[in-house]
């Protein structure tokens, strides 16, 4: 073969290898796929919808200024902002390396030569050079393009799941909230119920004192007296407990809410709810998140494949280069030149096709795990639906048991203003009473919960937003 043939050899085995002599991708996959609304039995996306502020719904202005500083101050909702300002730097660093690259360098080489020293009576040279060198990466298989879906991808996980931990702290701010208002509502009946034991002992205690009854018969007011008293006291502390926890939650110490005085715990309204479709289940942030998951291994994949394609990439530069340092700047040290270069993978040691198999495992990885979050999500809207249908008809039964006591207390009064009872007997019917509004109080915090729960497990009127870079 003559020395001219050469290149053109060169160039046909290269082509031959841009064409046909890729690495092997290994053996073939078949990726996992999502669930459906059909394979999870659900109606077709209706109308319904949660309100971003759903709170609100409730009118209470000192529970809407704690959500406020929650989602304020919080450290939880800091500490996500400074994870999506971190996913936001990672797209910018990777779409950087989609673009034209500049950098500008200068040396001092010596280079030695043996023959030089008769001449130099030294036995090396210097060579100085000052020059801007840069380079361009063509994407022509989409390698640059997957890897900055990726990296967007990732970043609109982590923005999901900060609204997920906003939705969460709404929650638990409602819960504490709630469970003020209960216990504020429940110390203040039995202070109630504390004052009707005392008469009822100080009754029984006239009546012994004038013979009509035995010593013994004040033991029962007695015990009374004191369970009630521990009563009290647990209050006391779930009081101060709420509290601690709103304070938390605020991003603020413990004693900050030590005066804070829950308004009057009102009658829930009732969410407009006929069924669970997809498209209510759908606005939860966790289960977007795992979606966007999803969505960013996917575009892993497809950046692994394009590794065993071609990589073309030109490099220029131009600068000045002299062996002497006082000539550098001279036009006829110029220099400038352009180096178009591609690489082909060939035979990496199973690098590549173990890097493809990584990242296929890892999106069927993101599958499940996305399959797992929908399963989990629809239990918990489920139970969330439930929850509120049994909260709303035990809250009805404990009305219609408050109606009941309250016509007894009052039926009571009557025959004592006719003489048909004694006092103690109108004491024992007030005590029952306040007995059944503890019960009625009871029933409206869990209802409130429930409803909080149910807002919650539909996703708090959330909105999926495209990826802001």
């Amino acid at each position: 073969m003559n020395k001219k043939s050469w290149p053109q050899t060169a160039g046909v085995l290269l082509i031959s290898a841009v064409l046909g002599g890729c690495a092997s991708f290994g053996p073939d996959t078949v990726p996992d796929r999502t669930l459906s609304a059909e394979q999870l039995q659900l109606a077709a996306s209706g109308q319904q919808s949660i309100a971003a502020d759903w709170w609100r719904q409730l009118n209470d202005p000192a529970l809407n200024q704690l959500v406020e500083a929650t989602l304020k101050d919080s450290p939880s909702l800091k500490l996500a902002a400074a994870r999506l300002r971190q996913a936001r730097a990672a797209v910018g660093i990777v779409e950087s390396k989609d673009g034209p690259q500049l950098d500008a360098t200068a040396n001092a080489v010596d280079l030695h030569y043996d023959p030089l020293k008769p001449l130099l009576h030294k036995d090396y040279l210097t060579a100085y050079t000052a020059a801007l060198v840069g380079s361009w990466e063509f994407d022509f298989w989409g390698k640059n393009h997957a890897a900055v879906s990726a990296a967007l991808g990732q970043q609109q996980a982590i923005a999901y799941e900060g609204q997920q931990t906003r939705l969460m702290l709404t929650q638990a701010v409602v819960a504490q909230y709630t469970q003020l208002q209960r216990s504020q509502a429940q110390a203040e009946l039995l202070a109630q119920r504390l004052a009707v034991a005392q008469s009822r002992q100080k009754l029984t205690q006239a009546r012994i004192n004038a013979g009509l009854l035995p010593g013994d018969n004040q033991r029962g007011n007695e015990v009374s007296i004191e369970k009630l008293q521990q009563q009290q006291s647990a209050l006391d502390n779930d009081i101060e407990r709420a509290r601690h926890a709103l304070a938390a939650l605020t991003g603020q110490a413990p004693q900050t809410q030590a005066g804070l005085k829950a308004g009057k715990l009102e009658t829930t309204p009732a969410p407009q709810l006929d069924s669970l479709d997809a498209n209510l289940l759908g606005r939860r942030p966790d289960i977007a998140a795992q979606r966007a998951r999803v969505e960013a291994t996917d575009s892993s994949v497809k950046e692994a494949r394009a590794e065993f394609y071609p990589n073309v990439k030109l490099t220029v530069f131009a600068g000045q280069s002299s062996l002497e340092l006082n000539q550098l700047w001279k036009s006829e040290s110029t220099l400038w030149g352009l180096m178009p270069a591609i690489s082909l993978p060939l035979f990496h040691s199973g690098q590549l096709q173990s890097n493809l198999a990584k990242q296929q495992a890892g999106y069927d990885m993101a599958v499940q795990q996305y399959n797992q979050t929908v399963l989990d999500a629809l239990r918990d809207a489920a139970d969330a639906v439930s929850g509120w249908q049994n909260s709303q008809r035990q809250l009805k039964q404990a009305q219609s048991a408050l109606d009941s006591s309250r016509k007894a207390n009052d039926a009571m009064a009557a025959r004592l203003r006719a003489g048909l009872v004694n006092k103690l007997s109108l004491l024992d019917a007030q005590d029952a009473l306040l007995n059944q509004q503890s019960a009625y109080t009871d029933a409206k915090a869990a209802n409130r919960l429930a409803w909080a729960t149910l807002n919650t497990a539909l996703g708090g009127g959330f909105a999926t937003q495209p990826a802001s870079r």
